[in-house]
């Protein structure tokens, strides 16, 4: 199946990718369009357009689609994640919405979890326990001034 034959899933997942965190904006609406233009090579048909402006986010079954490309190569699949990404970064803001919907499109393509190597929000995870614990717990007490002890001095 060529690239053209999947236009459509292909604008599905890109289109899901701009819906993850619920807020669309036009940024992401012509990343998606230039990503799919540069892709096919040509002109968007009017039935690509208008699954653009009808898209449902509801209704969206990533499962499904991503299934479309289940046979492709372990690279090929890789490219997916980095055109999502992109649409991602295209209204210039880090949200772990889109971040989640990168990591459910990498296990619907069956993809091991380095494949999101630097792409995804990472966090150390001891790293954040031992921040947590250290706010938890607040800074230290002062210290407690010592009693003044006395001093024998012999004077001759």
């Amino acid at each position: 199946m060529s690239l053209t034959d999947r236009i459509a899933p292909l604008c599905d997942l890109l289109l899901g990718a701009a819906y993850a965190d619920e807020d669309f904006k036009d940024r992401e609406r012509e990343e998606v369009r230039d990503m799919l233009v540069d892709l096919s090579g040509a002109k968007l048909t009017p039935e690509i357009e208008e699954r653009i402006a009808s898209f449902d986010p509801k209704a969206y079954d990533l499962a499904k689609t991503a299934g479309v490309f289940a046979s492709d190569t372990d690279d090929e699949r890789r490219r997916l994640l980095f055109l999502v990404a992109a649409v991602n970064d295209a209204d210039d803001e880090i949200d772990f919405a889109e971040d989640e919907y990168l990591r459910a499109l990498a296990n619907a393509l069956f993809l091991p979890a380095d494949a999101l190597k630097g792409m995804t929000i990472e966090m150390e995870e001891q790293e954040q326990r031992e921040v947590f614990q250290q706010i938890r717990k607040g800074p230290p007490p002062p210290p407690i001034p010592k009693k003044a002890q006395s001093v024998d001095v012999d004077v001759d």
